[in-house]
């Protein structure tokens, strides 16, 4: 390892080119029409700092793999490139589409104006493909570059087979190890870039998102680990978090699951490493050519985030159909949210008026509530939780009334909920399960990373 790595990182870019496609009304945590004028933003940026020449991104650049989204990102990337800056990048599973009905005889037909898989790579060769030292020729996704004299990046594509599976084979897992083996017999460090989380990023993930994991993470992790790979930098989860697992045998793997840049609070890595530690810093974008109807850049973001929450509570009560429609961004399908219809809808009617205070009440706790937070709307309190879980800021510590109350209430339920959902992981300990997720004082954005296994 000669001297220190610097580099830049994003992911799930999710380029929409609302020129060529036209407004687009969806409400998501992603901004779409914004797509454009956030990347511009960013990648001045990048351009202005002259101290950093390496920009990574992990993976979902287009929205759901439209050409027009490709062609006009490209451009950008060109430009990027053109000043100065060295574009290393990865594929996964938005970056191509396919039409709902397209299977026939084993094949799954490209949709009108949609990119097949197999196009990516011609896509993207300059963008780190052309300077690889070696490639995966399973699925001509995935390579290794060498970043500088003692540094070099494993560039992963986990598409899995694109629904139900995301992860690697056996051939492709026995290719990363080898590559993980070459670099340091070789003198190189090696780290890594995938973008499907090797580490839940919240322990809420799992329960609801476990198909949106690597596949078989618990096992790729302790491989991952046990080969030396101490850190990994993913995507899709749009969470920022830093997480951390040892193995049996002592060793460690860092996951540095990064955020959307589309959406709020637009984070960028900005990465330094060298022979004792990898530094993390999170930055974000002060501001980008758009119209934030008088509101501050990340309060705008913000607000289209807590939208996309409140917009699951209130349907959960109001339009079940909508609901249904919103339930695969947290893949639960709609078969089964039909199934849980009539909870479901209780849930959120009861959950529209329904303050600590009056919780505290139906549970007959309500001493435990503290009277600062009684008049609290339940709903309001875990809109912000979800978004301090994005955010990578969960900040209720056990001294604030809202951890007190949310504790006091979470422990009055946990008899019932072990009932309701007898043999689920999360229903043995609620309270410590909750607790993890409404508070965790470990640093999600700014942290200096042990180096264990230098070369």
């Amino acid at each position: 390892m000669n001297g220190e790595l610097k580099f830049y990182l994003i992911t799930d870019t999710h380029h929409y080119a609302v020129k060529d496609l036209g407004y687009s009304e969806h409400q998501d945590q992603k901004c779409l029409n914004e797509t454009g004028a956030i990347l511009d933003a960013a990648f001045e940026k990048f351009a202005a700092q002259s101290e950093i020449d390496i920009v990574l991104i992990a993976g979902d650049l287009s929205n759901n793999g439209e050409m027009a989204s490709h062609l006009e990102l490209i451009e950008k990337l060109n430009k990027l490139q053109q000043a100065g800056k060295r574009v290393y990048l990865i594929t996964a599973t938005h970056d191509y589409t396919y039409r709902p009905d397209g299977e026939q005889e084993g094949k799954t037909a490209v949709s009108e104006g949609g990119t097949s898989r197999a196009m990516l790579r011609g896509l993207y060769e300059a963008f780190g493909f052309r300077e690889a030292i070696a490639e995966y020729l399973g699925d001509n996704l995935s390579y290794v570059v060498q970043l500088a004299p003692g540094y070099r990046l494993l560039c992963l594509n986990d598409d899995g087979n694109g629904r139900s599976y995301c992860g690697y084979d056996d051939s492709h897992l026995a290719w990363i190890l080898d590559q993980i083996k070459a670099a340091r017999e070789s003198g190189n460090y090696i780290f890594a870039m995938s973008h499907h989380p090797v580490l839940p990023p919240s322990p809420i993930y799992p329960v609801f998102s476990k198909r949106d994991m690597l596949g078989d993470y618990e096992k790729m992790s302790t491989v991952f680990a046990d080969a030396y790979l101490e850190f990994i930098f993913t995507g899709h989860s749009h969470m920022q978090n830093i997480g951390c697992k040892t193995t049996e045998k002592g060793n460690t793997i860092w996951d540095i699951n990064t955020g959307s840049l589309a959406g709020y609070p637009t984070p960028i890595r900005k990465v330094t490493l060298d022979a004792n530690a990898l530094t993390v810093k999170t930055e974000k974008l002060d501001s980008f050519d758009w119209d934030f109807q008088g509101k501050d850049p990340q309060e705008y973001l913000r607000d289209r985030f807590d939208f996309l929450i409140n917009d699951i509570f209130d349907s959960m009560a109001y339009d079940f159909d909508h609901f249904a429609d919103l339930a695969g961004g947290f893949s639960m399908d709609r078969k089964t949210a039909y199934k849980l219809k009539t909870p479901i809808k209780l849930a959120g009617k009861i959950m529209q008026k329904l303050t600590l205070g009056k919780a505290g009440r139906l549970l007959f706790i309500r001493r435990k509530i503290d009277k600062s937070v009684r008049g609290l709307l339940i709903k309001d309190l875990l809109v912000e939780i979800v978004r301090n879980v994005f955010a990578g800021t969960e900040h209720y510590s056990p001294d604030t009334p809202e951890y007190r109350a949310v504790m006091a209430i979470t422990a009055r339920l946990a008899p019932l909920v072990r009932r309701l959902a007898k043999g689920a992981d999360f229903a043995r300990d609620l309270p410590g399960f909750v607790a993890q997720i409404i508070y965790d004082d470990t640093p999600d954005n700014d942290a200096v990373l042990p180096v264990s296994h230098p070369v």
